[in-house]
């Protein structure tokens, strides 16, 4: 008995690529990067718009206040229907979700080519990168008897990480923690680290899925040059990666590390 990977040999059920800006994207920027789906169609062929309800308050003029437009989805689907690949373009940021997890050196380099080619047409001066995000979702599923259920054999005691009070007598339950790490000794950025872990229970068992982000924010932004950026994102989101299987290693004991082979992947 013990907790299984939803996967053979790893428990990611998605990972999300992040790239935040200081401000919106603007409409004409929005209306750019649809006009230009034809550079990634074939690789993600849905397009999904989302309308935009304006509403002011105060004295303000409402024509007076910053236009706004609805978010663009790019997607692709697998044979069941589900979501297999999505891009974002909302808000302030662009956001590629890879549900269908390989290999890291496969799964980043086409989230990596997605990215780039949608930061060729939202980049501008006056639109400082502001943060670089990494997110994981593993999920492990109890594989035995129910009332044998036991998280220690699943988490890691040892790693300092969990409170010694902490030994929940249900299969529902949650840990949460955050913090920043400052790398530098007069900090130009600092890394976000949230670790989520939730556990519950449905029809087709208990499972335990652990929410990682890891963002890097740039103190006073980032000029963006296309240039500047591709190398910036690259080795960010290497080092997050890297970053995420060194905490996941905190969070899980060796059993459940070897089922999904952690620091045996590149």
């Amino acid at each position: 008995m013990s907790f299984k990977p939803i996967g053979e040999r790893h428990a990611i059920q998605e990972v999300v690529f992040i790239v935040g800006f200081a401000r919106n994207f603007t409409p004409d920027e929005l209306e750019r990067v649809v006009a230009h789906h034809s550079l990634w169609k074939s690789d993600l062929p849905k397009l999904e718009r989302m309308n935009v309800i304006q509403i002011a308050f105060g004295d303000e003029p409402l024509d007076q206040a910053p236009p706004l437009a609805g978010p663009a989805v790019f997607k692709a689907f697998k044979r069941d229907g589900s979501v297999d690949w999505q891009l974002q373009v909302r808000d302030s940021w662009l956001a590629v979700n890879c549900l269908s997890y390989s290999r890291w050196d496969a799964v980043s380099r086409q989230a990596k080519s997605l990215l780039e080619k949608v930061l060729g047409l939202v980049i501008d001066e006056s639109n400082l990168l502001s943060h670089i995000s990494l997110q994981y979702i593993d999920t492990f599923v109890w594989d035995g008897d129910a009332r044998e259920y036991d998280i220690d054999l699943l988490v890691n005691r040892s790693s300092g990480f969990y409170a010694d009070g902490f030994r929940p007598v249900s299969k529902s339950w949650h840990y949460h923690q955050g913090e920043f790490e400052f790398p530098d000794a007069e900090p130009t950025h600092r890394i976000l680290k949230r670790i989520h872990l939730d556990a519950t229970e449905d029809e087709a068992g208990a499972k335990v899925k652990i929410d990682t982000v890891l963002r890097t924010d740039f103190d006073s932004g980032i000029l963006p040059t296309i240039e500047g950026v591709r190398g910036l994102v690259d080795r960010t989101l290497n080092d997050l990666h890297t970053k995420n299987k060194t905490i996941l290693a905190t969070l899980i004991n060796q059993n459940a590390q070897d089922k999904i082979s952690l620091n045996k992947e590149a």
